[in-house]
């Protein structure tokens, strides 16, 4: 039976929307925790899968319509929950954040990341997003773990 890729959703900031947080100009993170496909892919909507599991077990919390801000800073670390060396991606695994049109917000650099050390891409001039992300993970190897972190500001 093939493998199903896997994606868990949290946030420190349940809007996914600095604008939003109770705390006025405060970054909003969402970490993601991934599994690939016994094919090494996962592709999965970000905020889609955030509000699916957010109805399924608080059912006040609002749904999210959209992930709002700018992208600052995105980390990845390889491995189960963010430790590394418990069942790491493969080296050189690719990831992209697909835009409702299929454009790579993040411009290709997060290809060939790391299977051994966490990474992270800080961007001078942060990325405006106003929609939904696909998360889209390539050559990870057969049901491999590992975690990002996207900061959000204002």
């Amino acid at each position: 039976m093939a493998t199903a890729a896997i994606l868990t959703v949290s946030t420190n900031n349940r809007y996914m929307n600095p604008a939003e947080d109770r705390i006025k100009g405060s970054p909003c993170e969402i970490t993601l925790d991934w599994t690939s496909t016994d094919a090494g892919v996962v592709s999965i909507a970000i905020f889609a899968n955030y509000n699916t599991a957010v109805a399924a077990g608080i059912p006040d919390y609002p749904n999210v319509s959209a992930i709002r801000g700018k992208i600052s800073k995105v980390e990845t670390i390889p491995g189960t929950l963010g430790v590394p060396a418990t069942n790491p991606p493969t080296t050189l695994y690719d990831i992209t954040l697909l835009d409702a049109y299929g454009y790579d917000v993040m411009d290709g650099t997060l290809a060939d990341r790391s299977a051994t050390v966490a990474e992270v891409v800080v961007f001078g001039s942060p990325i405006s997003v106003n929609g939904e992300l696909t998360l889209t993970i390539a050559n990870a190897g057969n049901a491999k773990n590992g975690r990002m972190i996207i900061t959000l500001v204002e």
